[in-house]
């Protein structure tokens, strides 16, 4: 099958070279024939997306599949969520307060417990490779969707580290933005940095004059995605809009902070909020301190905790500002944790079976997708991989699952995967948007 998928690769763009140009960044969009899109009552809502990512391994059975009373369950207990047979673990009270606005899936699985690789294939729906990398949803929501903000940034990934694959093929023009700490917003921003506004621009043109020659001799789209990239930053960086990365600068900032948690996490949720409120679509807010092979009793409530209430202010306040429907938050890690506890009292990694969340965004809170068994060990119903993961934040976006778009190498890829229908011999979604979520 690999053989024909390959075969139909290159036939494909041979045929779409033929009738369509290449983008600026070397990229090329071409929808499938006689492929429809993957839409549904509530699908398209979103037009933000904040994705909580838990870096390292968050451990379901301590947040959203508790299993208490079982042999594996270990000292967690569960709590009340309000909807009959149904608890989170005790270290999420506020959102067991709130749960009428989440849906937890409980039979995430994944193909690796390795965390870069699992972290790679959570992000892009892909399985790292050595020749290509793969671009995250944010520049794919970006490429498929135009961009929604003049000046800002389409993308932002707060505390995220150097191996994010960020736009991937696309190319530097569609990078999300880092901010490594969401008090000190973008670093480094006064354009003119002492020097006079006048001075600066000499500097600017001198720099053009030199680089010039070299664009004009070579004009790839790599060039032409740096070229773009640099422009759009000094755009940014002149712009009043460049406030908006400020946390100080939001309207009650001492006492949301309370309520978010005076965190990392807390206030990267808080800017989070606040960069949605002023238009970037996609916000990824890298939290870390779940790979807890040693001590979890220890470790959780403090982790946990920093979790539960930055997520259940996000969600007060996006409904207060009226964005809730508009915004899909999502929460994902690389995988679970194993239900046996380890002789350091800790779990270790566990691929099998593990949780994420969504709300808002059009989702139907109050609900739980999937299960696994007694002990936590495998799923029992219903398993969900990456690329369905994803296809869930596209479906809730309005991003068509069945556009295809040609990297520069001319290979084919699709925003949740790709594989090859047999019947058809098209190129088709791998991932399925959970369409439960939605009705």
């Amino acid at each position: 099958m690999k053989d024909q998928l390959h075969r139909l690769d290159q036939l494909n763009r041979r045929q779409f070279v033929a009738r369509a140009a290449k983008t600026a960044l070397g990229v090329s969009i071409l929808p499938i024939g006689a492929a429809k899109p993957l839409l549904a009552a509530g699908g398209g809502k979103a037009q933000h997306c904040i994705f909580f990512y838990m870096s390292g391994g968050m451990t379901h059975m301590e947040t959203f599949d508790p299993k208490p009373g079982a042999e594996t369950g270990g000292q967690t207990k569960g709590i009340p969520t309000g909807v009959a047979g149904v608890q989170l673990a005790e270290y999420m009270p506020e959102l067991a307060k709130r749960f009428k606005d989440i849906a937890v899936v409980r039979s995430m699985t994944q193909k690796t417990g390795d965390h870069r690789g699992g972290a790679y294939w959570m992000r892009t729906s892909y399985e790292p490779k050595a020749t290509i990398i793969h671009p995250s949803m944010g520049p794919w929501a970006q490429t498929l969707l135009g961009k929604r903000h003049d000046t800002l940034p389409d993308s932002v990934v707060i505390g995220g580290g150097g191996e994010h694959p960020g736009a991937g093929f696309f190319g530097p023009a569609l990078s999300p933005l880092p901010i490594g700490d969401p008090d000190k917003g973008v670093q480094n921003a006064k354009p003119y940095n002492g020097v006079g506004e006048d001075l600066f621009n000499k500097r600017m043109d001198l720099m053009n004059t030199f680089d010039d020659s070299f664009r004009r001799k070579f004009q790839t789209d790599e060039v032409k995605a740096y070229t773009q990239f640099y422009e759009e930053t000094l755009k940014l960086m002149k712009s009043e809009d460049l406030e908006t990365f400020d946390l100080a600068k939001e309207k009650g900032y001492d006492e949301k902070v309370q309520r978010y948690g005076n965190t990392r996490i807390g206030k990267g949720a808080m800017l989070a909020k606040r960069l949605v409120g002023s238009g970037v679509r996609f916000v990824e807010v890298v939290s870390g301190g779940w790979d807890m092979h040693n001590d979890l009793w220890n470790a959780i409530p403090r982790t946990g905790g920093e979790l539960d209430k930055a997520l259940a202010a996000l969600i007060d306040d996006l409904k207060a500002e009226g964005l809730f429907e508009k915004t899909l938050i999502v929460l994902g890690t690389e995988f679970g944790r194993t239900p046996v506890i380890n002789a350091n009292g800790g779990r270790d990694h566990h691929p099998r079976v593990f949780s994420t969340l969504f709300a808002g965004g059009g989702i139907v809170g109050g609900q739980v997708y999937g299960s696994s068994d007694d002990k936590g060990i495998a799923v029992k119903e219903n398993p969900v991989e990456a690329p369905d993961f994803n296809a869930t934040i596209a479906h809730a976006m309005g991003i068509d699952l069945n556009k295809v778009v040609y990297a520069p190498s001319g290979r084919p890829f699709l925003v949740a995967g790709h594989t090859l229908d047999t019947k058809t011999q098209q190129i088709v979604s791998e991932g399925k948007p959970l369409l439960p979520l939605f009705s």
